[in-house]
């Protein structure tokens, strides 16, 4: 049989053995396909030293990895880890309702394997001729799919969109890769009017989030019902993973699995191609290819997208105001990095002016020299810079 995996949430690869395991198991009489979905998860791949088991070089939504292995697999699994059952099963049930046709092939959830409540979930029909043979399999039990939930509500002609998301308490969430808010309970609502987010229940909204995720004076709205939402925690066990390497060399050597087949644009000798990444970290792999230098907008983007890039030996300019929510615990910058310090609330100005004034608009370009770049957005910071840190 082929059978192809999704595997999704980056905490599964603080427990590699565990998918090591699963995979074993089901290669001893099966073809696997594996696949990753997420930014954060293609990182911990590559810490976790499993990149030769999991396919990272694809950028694809889970609902659209499942249609994707549907079509060249018999089975496919759903591996996941959610921080509670609660939430790993509502993760389910939302990215199975996203799949074009569910029923195409038996879908199976793994969902906390490696603890005791792990569990399968067969999610249509054609899983439950399967479900029991890798129950034995894997040793965990089978639980029925939860009952759908309407999580999007449209109401005052469509111009009003609620939707609820399962989150904890001290969760971010996210809105196209932007940091909106922070949970304050379980279950929150997130509520835009006429395609402007508004107001969110269960928690509290970060006002700067939602200035950015509209494009400031711009004032772009948004489809709620349709738009990346996620919540987001940092990774505990960052540094354990990465001493699955002896030195930086090897761990940028085995980073550049993700980009090694997929550079296109040819950049003219002697230049350097140089992207601008505003307030969405989580898209940094996307945006990588091709890149000698990167310019990040904001103290969490800075911080994630440094350590991304840190692992391609890429330098950074970063633009920060001191309002990090800490969503990177272990910080890391390749040589050559520069951090612009600047007064409370002023990076998202630099960030406009160095996307019109030196981008063009565009969030890549390429430039002669790398010094005369620094002192443009250095100059362009005036009289908002309070400290520079070299790295």
């Amino acid at each position: 049989m082929k059978i192809g995996i999704v595997v999704h949430n980056v905490q599964l690869m603080d427990s590699p053995q565990v998918i090591k395991n699963i995979i074993t198991l089901l290669s001893r009489e099966n073809l696997v396909d594996a696949c990753l979905c997420g930014t954060m998860g293609k990182v911990a791949v590559i810490d976790a030293g499993l990149d030769d088991l999991i396919e990272i070089n694809q950028f694809l939504s889970p609902s659209a990895c499942i249609e994707t292995l549907f079509r060249s697999n018999d089975l496919v699994f759903l591996l996941n880890h959610g921080r509670e059952l609660k939430t790993g099963r509502t993760f389910g049930r939302i990215v199975v309702s996203h799949v074009e046709n569910a029923e195409e092939k038996p879908l199976i959830q793994i969902e906390r394997p490696g603890c005791p409540d792990g569990e399968l979930i067969p999610w249509n029909q054609a899983a439950e001729l399967h479900v029991e043979e890798f129950s034995k399999l894997f040793n965990l039990k089978i639980s029925q799919p939860p009952l759908p939930t309407n999580t999007i509500e449209i109401t005052n002609h469509g111009r009003r969109i609620l939707r609820r998301v399962s989150a904890f308490p001290g969760a971010y969430i996210l809105v196209e890769g932007i940091i909106i808010g922070k949970a304050t309970s379980s279950e929150i609502a997130l509520i835009s009017e006429d395609g402007f987010l508004t107001s969110m229940e269960g928690g509290i909204i970060k006002e700067q989030g939602i200035d950015i995720l509209h494009k400031h004076e711009e004032r772009v709205p948004i489809d709620l019902s349709r738009s990346w939402v996620k919540t987001g925690t940092p990774r505990k066990n960052f540094e354990a993973q990465k001493r699955f390497f002896k030195d930086e060399k090897e761990l940028v050597a085995k980073t550049a699995v993700l980009t090694k087949n997929s550079f296109t644009e040819t950049v003219p000798e002697n230049r350097v191609k140089v992207i601008l990444i505003d307030h969405c970290a989580e898209r940094s792999i996307e945006m990588i290819e091709g890149a000698d230098f990167a310019i990040t907008i904001g103290d969490d983007t800075t911080e994630i997208a440094g350590s991304i890039f840190s692992r391609f030996g890429i330098p950074i300019l970063g633009v920060t105001d001191g309002d990090c929510d800490e969503l990177a615990v272990s910080v890391t910058y390749s040589t050559g990095s520069m951090i612009l310090n600047l007064k409370s609330g002023q990076d998202d100005e630099l960030g406009r002016l160095i996307l019109q004034d030196i981008f063009s608009g565009e969030n890549s370009a390429i430039f002669e020299n790398l010094d005369n770049l620094k002192s443009k957005v250095i100059n362009l910071a005036e009289n908002s810079l309070e400290s520079i840190t070299e790295y």
